[in-house]
């Protein structure tokens, strides 16, 4: 038979091919056992898109939101108030009291951030880093899209009533106008 039982010294450079044959036995078992598994379908059900979309309700008056935005010339605003690079930081710290003082009806203190499209990459960086040495309790938003390109309309400023006066509570009908027609 072709055994050899040691007669001769030194490496040897047969392969044994036991353990081998074991590992691909068992990962033939695994798939055999795997495959009628695979084979089953699980019926799922996908809800269908609805074309109706209920309107939002508007924000509470009493809630404060807060927007940072840096605008093309890489100037900073806080909702209507523009800063400079000198007291951004102590503006942002007010700005924070000012959330966290409503921090029990409207949760963690939240800031928007947006940047204009133009403006430099250094200075929304600048202002995001402003925001985070301000205060480390800010939650960061970003608005990644404008909403009057949304719209169709100009977006109103955080605080300030549309034109036409506020919208309706929800779940009631507009007040007639009287404009001739």
């Amino acid at each position: 038979m072709g055994m050899d039982v040691g007669a001769k010294k030194g490496p040897r450079s047969d392969i044994n091919i036991t353990p081998l044959v074991d590992v691909v036995l068992v990962l033939l078992i695994i798939f055999m056992v795997l495959t009628p598994l695979m084979e089953k379908e699980i019926a799922v059900r996908v809800p269908e898109e609805q074309d109706q979309t209920q309107p939002v309700p508007p924000p509470d008056p009493d809630l404060l939101q807060i927007l940072f935005k840096v605008d093309e010339a890489g100037v900073f605003h806080v909702n209507s108030e523009t800063l400079t690079d000198d007291n951004a930081m102590d503006r942002l710290k007010v700005w924070y009291r000012a959330a966290k003082s409503k921090e029990a009806m409207q949760g963690p203190p939240v800031i928007f951030f947006d940047a204009d499209d133009k403006a430099k990459y250094s200075r929304a960086m600048k202002g995001l880093d402003l925001i985070r040495d301000s205060s480390p309790g800010w939650t960061i938003g970003m608005m990644t899209e404008k909403l009057a390109a949304a719209t169709g309309t100009e977006p109103t400023p955080p605080g300030a009533t549309p034109p036409g006066g506020p919208p309706p509570a929800p779940g009631t009908t507009p007040a007639p106008t009287n404009q001739p027609q």
